[in-house]
């Protein structure tokens, strides 16, 4: 089944407590601070009916029948290439280039890690008596994919004391309260979720930080209109009843990050995936976002071309183009997306087989790649703004080019190099927007914070993969220095006991998610 637009709108129109503002909105589809983005969604539905771009969009399974292609699980290299283009087209042509970061497409990667390899999220569980868990997470893809459903993933929970990691056991986090033969009764606040109040599903899960307690470790599939649960969503961006010519996005609408207090609400077993061990939760906070982060790199590269692309506008459009300087910065921000853009190719073409068949992005090129991204970003937009000038903060309004006294000396004043009053503003307004408003620092803030922050990034992929002393990348060094025991280097204290213990000690079954340093180099060979 590949759902409509319709079907979508129709499917939210379900008594969902949302709240915004502090005002309860009782229907998405139609309030003003809503409609915008739930009308974007269902864009994106409809968007997979298109048979023009069907082979980009959609896919045919083992069984002759056609899904969109957000339920394409990759088995090879080229099927990594396919993913890659589905996402690209998406974001090119979905809400102005990967300016929405959350659509279906971009939420149910959490799910593929406990889907391509259930088995330990049941028997690392504790408390759940035996029950089929591994079942319940195959019968949850099955039962979302036959209906194509969204399911947005909220893992973070809330900021706490953090000078105490005691204080974690004791903050209002989500945590289960009681179990019985339906289900469990969980109680409390998931931090953040984008796009989760268009949901049809929440995913619940956990970032995993020390301290955290078995109560608190839950992962299971919560419907999004659950009466027990209230969204919480931050004020609204959208401007709804704007020129599209000043505010190119926030017209469109926003789709409202937001919190989720959880009410006594019982979760049937067959829709809980693992609970109870803070051990097993500890080796996810990375290994659980590879899959999502994959295709974060390929919104970045959308995001690092827009920005190039905008550079190269403006610089025209005021003729400086051609000013060495100018030719310099330009040269810059064309290298970023190019960096960017080999960072996801190098992924792809160095992955491996994970434990449940998947061939996956190497996690090393990921992680490295989106702290490129995170560590450059900001550099290339104050280019881009420096590239303006005053233009990017005085500019007329479309009533103001239209208006029958001043229009006419407006336009001529700001015609540009070989460029129209109106598209010169138009570039303008978008870089304002995108770069500078309360709409583009929200964009800015995801980013920065999606999924684990930047040096949570560097942090975990060194304790993940195999840079270690007596590890296969100082061999090398060790050679050339003529050192030949490294053991007592390669010793570490207490490593059991660490908040974030190296790949000394993962268990086999997390092994197989985490590409080997030897496999990179390997499969490196393999491109020479």
């Amino acid at each position: 089944m590949i759902r409509t637009g319709e079907q979508y709108l129709e499917s939210i129109r379900d008594g969902r407590r949302v709240l915004c503002g502090g005002e309860m909105i009782d229907d998405l589809t139609t309030h003003p601070k809503t409609r915008g983005y739930a009308q974007a969604v269902a864009e994106y539905y409809d968007m997979h009916h298109d048979p023009e771009h069907q082979d980009v969009l959609t896919f045919v399974d083992e069984n002759g029948e056609r899904w969109a292609k957000h339920w394409f699980l990759p088995r090879n290299k080229e099927d990594l290439v396919a993913r890659r283009e589905y996402h690209d087209y998406l974001f090119r042509h979905w809400a102005r280039g990967a300016m929405f970061t959350r659509p279906p497409a971009s939420m149910l990667p959490v799910f593929y890690t406990l889907y391509q390899d259930p088995e330990p999220w049941e028997s690392e569980s504790r408390g759940h008596d035996g029950r089929p868990l591994a079942d319940n997470i195959r019968n949850a893809w099955e039962f979302m994919k036959s209906n194509d459903l969204s399911a947005s993933p909220m893992f973070l929970d809330v900021q706490g004391d953090r000078s105490d990691p005691d204080s974690v056991a004791e903050t209002p986090m989500l945590r289960m309260v009681d179990k019985n033969d339906e289900g469990i009764v969980v109680r409390g606040w998931k931090a953040i979720g984008t796009g989760v109040a268009f949901a049809n599903n929440i995913f619940m899960g956990v970032l995993w930080k020390p301290g955290a307690v078995e109560e608190q470790i839950v992962f299971a599939l919560v419907p999004a209109n659950d009466p027990g649960v209230t969204h919480v969503v931050r004020p609204s961006l959208a401007q709804p009843d704007a020129d599209s010519f000043d505010r190119p996005l926030a017209s469109r609408g926003d789709e409202l990050d937001g919190m989720a207090y959880f009410d006594d609400v019982l979760i049937p077993w067959d829709k809980v995936f693992h609970i109870g061990n803070p051990d097993h939760a500890k080796f996810y906070p990375q290994r659980l976002f590879d899959w999502i982060h994959a295709e974060t790199q390929i919104r970045h590269v959308v995001n690092a071309e827009m920005i190039a692309g905008l550079g190269i506008l403006i610089t025209e459009a005021l003729g400086t183009a051609q000013a060495p300087i100018v030719a310099s910065q330009v040269a810059d921000l064309i290298r970023f997306r190019e960096t960017c853009r080999a960072f996801t190719i190098a992924a792809e073409e160095t992955g491996f087989m994970s434990p449940g068949g998947l061939y996956k992005p190497n996690n090393i090129f990921v992680d490295f790649g989106r702290a490129y991204y995170l560590e450059n970003v900001h550099k290339m937009i104050e280019i881009l703004i420096d590239f303006c000038g005053r233009g990017v903060v005085v500019y007329p309004t479309k009533a103001d080019l239209d208006n029958p006294e001043l229009g006419g000396a407006l336009r001529a004043a700001l015609r540009g190099h070989n460029t129209s009053a109106e598209d010169r503003t138009k570039i303008f307004r978008m870089i304002h927007e995108r770069f500078l408003s309360e709409w583009g620092a929200r964009h800015a803030m995801f980013e920065k914070f999606n999924g684990t922050p930047l040096w949570v990034i560097k942090l975990l992929t060194m304790q993940r993969v195999e840079y270690q002393a007596d590890g296969p990348l100082t061999e090398l060094a060790r050679q050339v220095v003529g050192i030949e025991d490294v053991s007592g280097l390669a010793e570490r204290a207490n490593e059991e006991k660490a908040d974030y213990p190296s790949i000394r000690v993962r268990p086999d079954y997390i092994k197989e998610q985490d590409v080997s340093t030897t496999q990179d180099v390997e499969a490196a060979k393999t491109l020479t």
